[in-house]
């Protein structure tokens, strides 16, 4: 060990400069890391929803009052029966949509309490071409009309969650035919099905693992001044079904919707990619953020330890004719940036806790995982050892006699 300090004793500044190189960046991309990763996330979800055939329908505003259960499924038999479509449904909580949302707080006897997003309407698995993976779809006998806020709060809805959300309520058991709680204890809820995926509506609370925090209730959409759809088409006809349901809904509910408020017509797909649009947006700058950092610490590092190396050419020479091998040289300069590393990663790991704590406090961002210090650590070390690689080979090279002569 003696053999690596005592350079460092000699020419100090050198070492310095890269301890603080790899300081700062360890500061930075322990945070960027963390900040990518929950911001690509919820592009990477499986949203469950079938590819290429579903369309939403949003925004009718009742020119008078609220919209009956009648009117909403009236509506949804006119859409059905346009050429082409498999199925619809009026919904409350159409996915990608945020213009009428439902939320709960619900609880397992064992596990914490979660919000999730709330999806209402008649037969949604087929609709969505959701997957069911453990139970079974609601009854005919099960689906009521929504209330809200006069219902009766002793009474046990069914309901079927996503297997996310089951993990994180039930852990590894089976969650089918446990019970559930609202977090006021005044829902009571029966869990009869489980859907592969599903991703929650709510946009901005898709962080943290939190994507598919989603639930199917057996409510049909009433007593609400909006209404949604959701058609599931046919992938082959869904072009022309889009351009049938403007006319279908004017037809339908002639005399009915407000004035100035035209009803959102598109495609799921074009949808996701316009509400995930500024996180893709985040995702692209902060790879870019930490490709600059990485680049510019393996340049930096590559360039203070190529000159400092380039220094001590006299003491590589006599340490050759010696008999040290070049094996032996490559060697201690690796273990010598890798001692650099550690001191750097020390300081740095410290500093990108404190820049976390910062960021919660100011910016209300989410605390820094541990499991990201050691990551963003492991990066740095083998960042180094590659930077000062080819310096070190190119020391190692040098022939005892040219080295020696070296000033």
């Amino acid at each position: 060990m003696n053999h690596l300090i005592s350079p460092l004793r000699r020419q100090p500044m050198m070492p310095w400069l890269i301890v603080l190189q790899i300081a700062v960046a360890c500061a930075i991309l322990c945070n960027t890391l963390f900040l990518l990763v929950q911001q690509a996330g919820p592009l990477l979800t499986d949203d469950g929803i079938a590819r290429n055939e579903v369309i939403i329908v949003d925004q009718l505003v009742s020119g008078g009052g609220n919209w009956s259960a009648s009117q909403a499924r009236a509506g949804a038999d006119a859409l059905a029966a346009i050429p082409g479509v498999k199925r619809a449904s009026a919904v409350v909580g159409a996915p990608m949509r945020q213009t009428l949302t439902m939320v709960y707080d619900i609880k397992s006897a064992d596990g914490p309490t979660v919000l999730v997003s709330g999806f209402i309407g008649d037969k949604l698995i087929d609709t969505l071409g959701l997957q069911l993976s453990r139970g079974r779809d609601f009854l005919d006998n099960e689906y009521s009309d929504l209330q809200l806020g006069d219902g009766d709060n002793s009474a046990t809805t069914p309901v079927i969650l996503t297997e996310s959300l089951a993990r994180t309520l039930f852990g590894d058991h089976n969650p089918v035919g446990q019970a559930l709680t609202a977090g006021d204890g005044n829902g009571h809820y029966v869990v009869v099905g489980v859907v592969a995926h599903l991703m929650r509506y709510q946009l901005a609370e898709l962080d943290d693992g939190k994507a598919e925090y989603a639930i199917l209730l057996p409510h049909r959409a009433a007593g609400l001044p909006m209404l949604s759809f959701v058609i599931r088409a046919d992938a082959t006809q869904r072009d022309a079904v889009l351009k049938a349901v403007p006319g279908v809904l004017q037809t339908s509910f002639a005399g009915q919707m407000a004035k100035g408020f035209a009803p959102v017509v598109a495609d799921y797909e074009q949808l996701r990619a316009d509400g995930l649009r500024t996180r893709r947006a985040a995702v692209w700058l902060l790879v870019t953020v930490n490709a600059v950092v990485a680049t510019i610490t393996l340049i930096g590092i590559a360039s203070l330890s190529g000159y400092w190396i380039q220094q001590r050419t006299r003491q590589i020479g006599i340490r050759r004719a010696l008999g040290a091998t070049r094996g032996q040289i490559l060697r201690h300069f690796l273990a010598e940036n890798l001692l650099l590393s550690g001191a750097g990663l020390f300081v740095g790991l410290l500093l990108a806790v404190l820049i976390n704590q910062w960021l919660m406090q100011h910016y209300e961002l989410p605390r820094l995982p541990l499991a990201y210090l050691p990551v963003a650590a492991l990066l740095l070390v083998l960042l180094g050892q590659l930077a000062v690689l080819l310096p070190a080979r190119r020391a190692a090279r040098l022939p005892p006699a040219s080295a020696a002569r070296s000033v």
